[in-house]
């Protein structure tokens, strides 16, 4: 019976492999807390049967403020009256106009949904202004004026007198201030 002891397998626990053991034991354990304490960004939504798509976390998006109120953003737009959406835009160059397209295209894409969630079918068009004084905004056609950076001397959204002003003074902060216009829009809460 000694004999079958003596036999028995054998591990050697030097100090080197005691460090391994334990650094490896806790790169786990900080990926596990990584996994899931660590908050992964939010970029979409289940609206209804939709899942909307955003480019930037929704998290990071939501900081943008909003005048008067979130719930005037969302009354402006979401009612049974709106016939067409206007998005105006002043030019700029080529890759400012492209960042224009690329706006208006997620707030028609998700914009969209939220209307027929609610059996409304307007239509969208887009026009190119001089000036974002004096848009002629109506309660059947409100508008959403896109501000360039290079227009921007702040990042916010607001509504005043059947306008929505979106702007943003960098490209990331256009892109954030556009997506809390959607959250507002939709009554989307993250």
């Amino acid at each position: 019976m000694a004999e079958n002891r003596e036999k028995g397998l054998k591990i050697k626990f030097t100090t080197t492999r005691a460090a391994l053991i334990v650094a490896m034991a806790s790169i786990a354990v900080a990926l596990l807390f990584y996994q899931y304490l660590v908050p992964k960004p939010i970029t979409s939504v289940a609206y209804g049967n939709y899942i909307l798509n955003f480019e930037l976390d929704l998290r990071e998006a939501d900081k943008v403020p909003v005048y008067p109120s979130e719930e005037a953003i969302n009354r402006e737009l979401m009612h049974g009256l709106v016939q067409t959406v206007t998005i105006a835009f002043k030019p700029v160059d080529s890759a400012g106009n492209s960042l224009y397209s690329k706006e208006s295209m997620q707030i028609i894409f998700n914009l969209r949904p939220g209307y027929l969630v609610r059996d409304l079918n307007p239509s969208f068009n887009a026009v190119n202004v001089t000036s974002y004084e004096y848009l002629p905004g109506k309660i059947q056609n409100p508008i959403i004026a896109l501000v360039h950076p290079a227009y921007a001397n702040e990042t916010s959204v607001s509504v005043d007198g059947h306008v929505v002003t979106i702007k943003g003074r960098t490209s990331e902060e256009l892109i954030l201030a556009t997506e809390k216009f959607l959250m507002a829009a939709l009554g989307i809460e993250v």
